[in-house]
């Protein structure tokens, strides 16, 4: 009864966090009314405290999902559960606005499928190692409330308003597999989610004031993949198990190719006059339901290398790559095109004394790193990149 008590409050916990990570997250970003909304980073804190590096970084303990292959590595159950917040400031001719927003960043389980004390017991050590793991993380961010007035001849004032709501998640099924120093992985994931967005303009000076609003819904689904490689090229072995690597190099890659999503779109196009709590006197211009239609995510390539001194210090590097210029978007075309984006990320991480039994701060785990990233939208001709 106990044991059945502890499982059920545990599953309970999981879909607490589930449905939080689910519910309706909170910001206010303009730049989100573009695409699919503000893209969000899918690497864990462990990887984002040294600059976003996943593609070589492999760990017993830490989940990495960017690259499926690092799954194999796990000794251990791990349970990753991540918040984040974030603050932003825009600013423009005519005033600024200071927003903070966030969400839980990730839901994470993985698990090795050979138990390392089987190893131990039966005296024996396979070079056959399998791990697997459920992850949901969010993906894409829609969320702006923008209001911008002006005066036009014959119509007098117009005020304009933008309003979106809303995002994408991912569900990804990770499975990888290592013999002796070479690790493969595939994520399955299904990507899903929902936006609404809204424009408005209300003409103040017209008789009777009218307004034209026009609505998109979009629902969006879909299968996505992506497949990932790393290798040890062991430096140094213990002198006492030559099975124990001590400093080693990792050369890592992922993939991915397009993605197809399905997107049901509905469409409201109308004109009417305002009334309290809503409108009035409806003209309707269009109005489509369920009007099914294609989102493509792009293809991505990433490559890096770490060098590791076991429980002492890690380097690494990475790049990556990413065919935006493939994305399609027919429920919200964009008026630009995107154009590819790269991104490079480098970091360092040191532990004074990991064997240290009195000094918890010679055990803490240092970590510095930078990272440059391209983001594939651009506005009124403008680049926007992350650094």
């Amino acid at each position: 009864p106990g044991f059945s008590a502890m499982r059920l409050s545990f599953t309970g916990l999981l879909l607490l966090f589930a449905a939080a990570l689910l519910a309706q997250p909170k910001q206010n970003s303009p730049y989100s009314q573009y695409g699919i909304g503000d893209l969000l980073p899918q690497y864990f804190a462990n990887q984002a405290a040294w600059g976003g590096q996943t593609t070589a970084s492999h760990d017993p303990f830490h989940i990495n999902l960017m690259n499926p292959a690092s799954f194999a590595s796990l000794r251990t159950t791990t349970l990753d559960v991540g918040l984040f917040a974030k603050n932003s400031a825009y600013k423009s001719s005519s005033g600024s606005l200071n927003a903070w927003g966030g969400n839980l960043a990730y839901l994470s389980l993985g698990f090795t499928l050979k138990s390392p004390i089987n190893e131990v017991l039966d005296r024996k050590q396979s070079p056959w190692q399998f791990g697997m793991g459920f992850t949901l993380t969010p993906y894409s961010q829609v969320g702006y409330n923008v209001q911008t007035r002006d005066t036009l001849p014959q119509l007098g004032e117009v005020t304009n308003s933008f309003e979106g709501s809303g995002g994408t998640y991912r569900l990804n099924w990770s499975n990888a597999v290592r013999y002796k120093n070479t690790s493969f992985g595939l994520n399955l994931g299904w990507h899903f989610g929902e936006a609404k967005y809204e424009s408005r303009a209300d003409f103040r000076d017209s008789f009777p004031t009218y307004s034209d609003v026009f609505r998109d819904e979009v629902a969006i689904k879909g299968l996505v993949w992506n497949v990932g490689i790393q290798h040890d090229f062991v430096l140094k072995h213990a002198d006492e198990d030559k099975t124990v690597p001590l400093r080693w190099v990792t050369i890592g890659a992922t993939a991915e190719g397009n993605h197809d999503l399905n997107a049901s779109t509905d469409i409201l196009r109308f004109r009417a006059r305002p009334a309290t709590g809503g409108y009035t006197g409806y003209d309707t211009l269009l109005n489509l339901v369920n009007d099914n239609r294609t989102i493509t995510l792009p293809s991505a390539f990433s490559v890096g290398i770490q060098y590791v001194n076991a429980s002492k210090f890690k380097a690494g590097l990475q790049f990556g790559l990413e065919n935006w210029s493939n994305y399609v978007n027919e429920a919200r075309p964009p008026a630009q095109p995107f154009r590819n984006t790269i991104s490079l990320s480098g970091g360092v991480e040191y532990i004074p004394d990991f064997a240290s039994y009195n000094r918890y701060l010679k055990r803490v785990r240092y970590r510095v790193g930078a990272y440059y990233r391209q983001d594939p939208r651009q506005v009124n001709g403008q680049d926007l990149n992350d650094i």
